[in-house]
């Protein structure tokens, strides 16, 4: 599957924690592209909105919280993003894990779908395989 693909089935679904908020989502990408779940490796996969609001009541917030998972996972941290690689973007001062997508970060919140601008982009993640 394309991250196209992957973004075009995911856009369809309804928001659901747990299923389909920024980091299930982004995670989800990275277990269909690689063959393992980042969050299941450092043990945060998370099924309710309590449980994701608990996770980031965290000291550092999202941003700690998923640079932790990613580090553990063994992604290794990039500076020049491509389509389909992971990232923490940042838009009208909100924090979304995000999966490039060519012309903008995809991302969704609980108000719906997220585009983010490319240079939006606080840490990002090597998920597609390089050449």
């Amino acid at each position: 599957m394309t991250v196209e693909e992957f973004i075009a089935a995911e856009a369809a679904k309804p928001f659901a924690w747990g299923e389909t908020d920024c980091a299930s989502t982004a995670d989800r990408w990275v277990e269909q592209v690689r063959g393992f779940s980042p969050m299941a490796l450092f043990g945060r996969r998370h099924r309710t909105r309590d449980e994701a609001m608990a996770w980031l009541a965290e000291p550092g917030g999202i941003m700690i919280a998923f640079c932790q998972v990613m580090r553990m996972s063994g992604l290794r941290q990039i500076f020049s993003p491509q389509l389909g690689d992971v990232g923490m973007a940042i838009l009208d001062r909100r924090a979304c894990i995000a999966i490039h997508a060519g012309h903008c970060w995809f991302s969704r919140h609980e108000d719906g779908l997220v585009g983010v601008p490319l240079n939006n982009v606080w840490r990002a993640w090597e998920v597609m395989p390089r050449c």
